[in-house]
């Protein structure tokens, strides 16, 4: 029935094309004319006549097949019923054991389970053709014999399913237990299944995932070696069967062997010379093998062209054509997308088109033609098709069905969950519950696929990646020759650099690694010191070269890198960052040569100095005469070799010649002058917490002198010694405040500190002061000892203390002379009296007459004096014993007018009195608008010594702030005094000066015509060797710079007060 159907079908169909063909070709003969056309017309006529009657022997085939498909219909349903009827008799053999009301049923599991199915197999049949049978009743419909025939199959599906229905009490006894069984076989079956897909998903990309896609690479470098001889045949127009005589050497016919096959790739690069075909020796073989499908040791012609074979697939339809030439070609047909071509040979570009073409092969017809595959605007039509394409294509496929089969297994596996659900038997229950463990491994089969398909994804990723960098190896390697060639040379270097300060950490290893007593007990630290510091020097230097190496081939880069310049700039970087690291690591070894030197010169440095300072103790000298007695003759400075040899004489047994060379070169590098050498015998300490200062050592018995106070500066005279009770650590000491000499602990048993040691403490002035010869403040010529200049260093002696002050009196008053009002200075804050109140000025009282003689009785009166008005004593009081009363000569201030006034009547009344309101000036003293005696720029005018201040208003006390004074050496002349410490006058000096402007080193101090030693650049720092000292109004200083050594006279400052250095 269903070949009938495809036949009618058919004709139907060519019917249709046939009466479209006829009605095409009708309206194209009309444009000829109806003479023309006629024939035409009636031959179509005669043929519209065939193909109806065609039509009507169709319809009426259809017709007749429509009824015997119903009747086949009919008799599938009677079929149908039949294999239900066999089904229950089948039903009734194996239920009849379990049937039987008497006896015992001990029939087994397996009858039993094979009751269940069978009963559960005729229940499906009867259900399935009850369903048929609905169809074929609508088929019966106007038929009578049909009708009778379902009327009749009906009554016999009825009759069945009753006894199917008779037989359910049974079988529902061993149904649940079958169902449960059922469920779990079915479950056991579909993890199988999913198992199984999982496996075949798997092994489908094992290639890709286990291999790495490596004949997938293979065959890419046998494409590559293809497209090499396609361009070689080309060149040498060769067809494929010369150019296998060619390669097979005049062996043809017999194949290529493997082994001359390999050598002749090896050979090929340079003989092509194509840098992609250089192939490694395994890819070679391996290549060997693709070729050789027949597996004989040997390349046929017929495997040789298949290296040749290449297949594209249409993109986008395009055109066939007869001829390679586009404008002379005729069309022959096209091919729509996904046509796959195959070709054997190379494209070449249309000149007249700037196409780019191709001869080859449709698969799907065997034609043979030329088709586009990029047009001239860059269309593409085609697109390789590679091994590698296709297997992922396959296996995309492969996957993609796996995971919709293991789907849908899911699926069923969930509705099977879903139906036991509701069942309460036990054995459904169990069924359940296995199933429900089932579903782990289920979903664990799921994730495996889709972990499989993401890990593919990624593989095909790294494939491609492989693939292009096997394509581009040759590029890679050639470019990597270049960026070996630019990076060679500082490799060079870096390498040196590398062996350099290896051999700085060699030779340092051991010394850096003692602890404490094996340090002490090293022989040489001097030695291993001295090394480093000679390798060091060489390190530096091949870090430098390596710097400049690279930054030379950095230059060398282009602006744009990628591939192996990329990697050589990165490793020129590396390099870079590796000189850098280098020096870091050069500065840290000799950073810890010079740590565990400082350990060894801390040890030596307290014996020694304390050696040094009871010898020169007992001898009684100071430590300038101490130094000249270790200075040679005509020197100015102690050599190494003196003072080790003079230590060695000290110290006896407990020498070591090369830990005292360390305290030597710490002292001062080439040999020790006066300064260092000082500072290396007078140790001084600061007080940073306040400590008892007791008479003797051990602290038990000892008595407290006074406290030391936070900032005293004490110097060393004694010690360190350990205050064996306590085990305290303390040093006798002066203290600079009030050279007081007592104990003092460094640190508390706690480890707190008390003393912190501290360079000898120097001032420079800021500014021109007085150096006076005593403590106390005294501002007069006989105190001073001279006047300190700007830039002058001066060495403490002794100090800081404060001075404190009594007030001084301020007296605001007017000049009798001139009238000028202002302040002035009665006494100053040293005592120093300036103006004091002056009796002989009197001041009318009450009303009384001047006359002109001493005689009261004798005298004629000049004139009145009113209240108030003032006179001088010119002379007395006298007093005139007759008439009872006290007279005095004086001068009126208002008219300068003498005369002689009674100042106390015979009654006692009092006529004038001397006035507390006048000052006289012992001492010219300034006159100032304000109170304060140290304003500035307020000064009316100088009050002389023996003028007259009539007082307006005070006198009134001045208080001062205790002023700090210490006592210092000048170090230019050695001037010693005693100096008020100002901010804006004295600052503390250290002996280290920093460059600001650029200036010259040079030889001696004088700067005329002085040899210059080298340039001193800005931020470099010297280390005083001699002065301050003058040359005219120049300070120049003699020292040493830190950078290399060099010793000279600079200039601070100059003449014009202009700066090169600060300290």
């Amino acid at each position: 029935m269903k070949a009938s159907e495809a036949a009618a079908t058919g004709v139907q169909a060519a019917i249709t094309a046939a009466r479209n063909f006829i009605a095409q070709k009708n309206l194209e003969i009309k444009q000829y004319g109806p003479t023309a056309s006629k024939p035409a017309v009636e031959e179509f006529g005669k043929l519209t006549v065939q193909i109806n009657a065609a039509a009507s022997r169709l319809a009426q085939f259809r017709h007749d097949t429509e009824g015997r498909k119903k009747t086949a219909l009919m008799q599938e349903a009677g079929e149908k019923v039949d294999g239900i009827e066999a089904e229950l008799k089948k039903l009734d053999e194996v239920i009849e054991p379990f049937a039987k009301e008497d006896g015992e049923k001990e029939e087994s599991e397996e009858a039993a389970d094979k009751m269940v199915e069978q009963y559960r197999a005729t229940q499906a049949a009867i259900d399935e053709a009850k369903k048929l049978m609905l169809a074929r009743q609508k088929d019966a419909a106007g038929n009578t014999a049909h009708t009778e025939t379902v009327k009749e199959l009906n009554k016999r599906i009825t009759a069945a399913l009753a006894a199917v229905t008779n037989h359910k009490k049974v079988a529902s006894v061993y149904e649940g237990r079958f169902l449960a069984k059922k469920a779990k076989a079915d479950a056991e079956e579909t993890l199988g299944a999913v198992e199984e897909q999982v496996k075949k998903a798997t092994d489908a990309a094992a290639p890709l995932l286990e291999e790495g896609g490596e004949r997938f690479l293979v065959g890419a470098s046998a494409r590559t070696l293809a497209q090499a001889w396609r361009d070689h045949m080309k060149a040498k127009e060769l067809t494929l069967e010369a150019l296998f005589a060619e390669v097979a050497g005049g062996a043809a016919g017999e194949g290529i062997p493997k082994d001359a096959f390999v050598e002749l790739l090896g050979k090929l690069p340079v003989a092509l010379e194509r840098e992609e075909i250089a192939f490694s020796d395994a890819r070679r073989d391996a290549i060997f093998a693709h070729l050789d499908k027949d597996g004989d040791g040997k390349v046929s012609l017929a495997e040789f062209k298949d290296l040749f074979m290449q297949r594209f697939k249409v993109t986008k339809e395009i055109t066939v054509t007869d001829l390679f030439d586009v404008a002379k070609s005729k069309s022959l047909f096209k091919v729509t997308d996904g046509e796959i071509l195959e070709t054997v040979h190379g494209s070449q570009t249309d000149e007249s088109s700037r196409m780019t073409r191709i001869e080859c092969t449709i698969v799907s017809n065997g034609t043979t033609g030329f088709v586009t595959m990029s047009g001239n605007q860059g269309t593409q039509f085609v697109e390789v098709v590679s091994p590698f394409t296709t297997f992922c294509g396959e296996l995309d496929k492969n996957i993609e069905v796996s995971m919709k089969a293991v789907q849908k297994l899911a699926g069923a596996f969930t509705a099977k969950q879903q139906e036991l659900a509701a069942c309460k038997d036990a054995p459904l229950v169990e069924a359940r519950a296995e199933l429900t463990k089932l579903k782990h491994t289920l979903a664990a089969g799921q994730q495996s696929l889709q972990k499989l398909k993401v890990t593919v994804a990624q593989e095909k990723k790294a494939y491609m990646a492989k693939e292009l960098k096997e394509k581009n190896a040759h590029i890679e390697a050639k470019e990597r020759k270049a960026a070996e060639a630019l990076a060679g040379p500082a490799a060079v270097k870096v390498e040196a650099m590398d062996a350099a300060s290896a051999a700085l950490e060699e030779a340092v290893k051991t010394l850096v690694s003692l602890a404490k007593d094996e340090l002490l007990a090293f022989s040489t630290p001097l030695s291993v010191s001295q090394a480093a510091d000679r390798l060091a020097d060489e390190v530096a230097k091949s870090i430098d070269a390596a710097k400049e190496a690279i930054a030379a081939q950095q230059g060398e880069l282009p602006k744009e890198v990628k591939g192996p310049m990329a990697d050589a700039k990165r490793e020129l970087m590396k390099m870079g960052a590796k000189a850098e690291q280098a020096r870091r690591k050069c500065k840290s070894t000799l950073e810890s040569v010079k740590a565990k030197c400082q350990l060894l010169v801390d040890a030596c440095s307290a014996e020694v100095s304390g050696a040094m300072r009871s010898e020169m103790l007992a001898k009684g000298v100071s430590v300038e005469a101490y130094f000249l007695q270790l200075v040679a003759a005509g020197d100015d400075r102690i050599s190494h070799e003196a003072f080790c040899k003079h230590v060695e004489g000290l110290v006896g047994e407990a020498y070591r010649a090369e830990h005292v060379g360390l305290l030597c070169r710490h002292i001062e590098a080439s040999a020790i002058g006066r300064r260092r050498f000082q500072a290396f015998l007078q140790r001084y300490f600061v007080v940073v917490k306040g400590i008892a200062i007791t008479d003797e050592l051990p602290i038990s018995t000892a008595k407290t002198l006074r406290k030391a106070e936070v900032d005293e500066v004490i110097e060393l005279l004694e010690g360190p010694k350990v205050d064996e009770k306590l085990g305290m650590s303390r040093i006798r000491g002066k203290s600079l405040v009030d050279s007081l000499e007592g104990w003092i602990s460094l640190k508390g048993n706690q480890g707190t500190p008390f003393l912190q040691e501290v360079e000898k403490p120097f001032y420079a002035c800021q500014a021109e002061t007085r150096m006076e010869k005593d403590f106390k403040r005294d501002t007069s010529d006989e105190g001073l000892v001279r006047a300190l200049k700007a830039d002058e260093v001066l060495e403490l002696l002794e100090g800081p203390r404060k001075h404190t002050f009594s007030p001084g009196v301020r007296v605001k008053g007017k000049a009798i002379s001139d009238g000028a009002v202002g302040w002035f200075t009665a006494r100053d804050k040293a005592g120093a009296v300036f103006a004091e109140a002056d009796g002989k000025y009197y001041s009318c009282t009450s009303s009384v007459a001047m006359t002109d003689d001493m005689d009261i009785k004798e005298c004629k009166v000049l004139r009145k004096l009113a209240i108030g008005e003032l006179f001088t004593l010119e002379e007395g009081p006298q007093e005139e014993k007759s008439a009872g009363i006290t007279r005095v000569k004086g001068k009126a201030l208002k008219d300068e007018l003498v005369g002689w006034i009674t100042i106390k009547g015979n009654a006692g009344t009092v006529y004038a009195e001397a006035s507390t309101k006048h000052f006289c000036v012992l001492h010219e003293v300034p006159l100032t608008k304000n109170f304060p005696s140290a304003s500035s720029g307020e000064e009316v005018r100088k009050l002389a010594k023996g003028e007259a201040m009539q007082v307006l208003e005070g006198p009134k006390e001045e208080s001062f702030t205790p002023e700090v004074r210490v006592k210092v050496k000048a170090l230019t002349d050695g001037a010693v005094g005693w100096i008020t410490q100002k901010k804006d006058v004295v600052k503390p000096w250290t002996p280290y000066y920093t460059c600001k402007v650029k200036a010259q080193l040079q030889e001696s101090l004088a700067v005329e015509g002085a040899t210059a030693v080298r340039e001193i650049q800005v931020g470099e720092r010297l280390e005083l060797v001699e002065g301050p000292a003058h040359d005219g109004k120049v300070l120049r200083v003699k020292a040493r710079a830190d950078k290399d050594g060099a010793v000279g006279w600079v200039t601070v400052k100059d003449s014009e007060g202009k700066r090169y250095f600060t300290s």
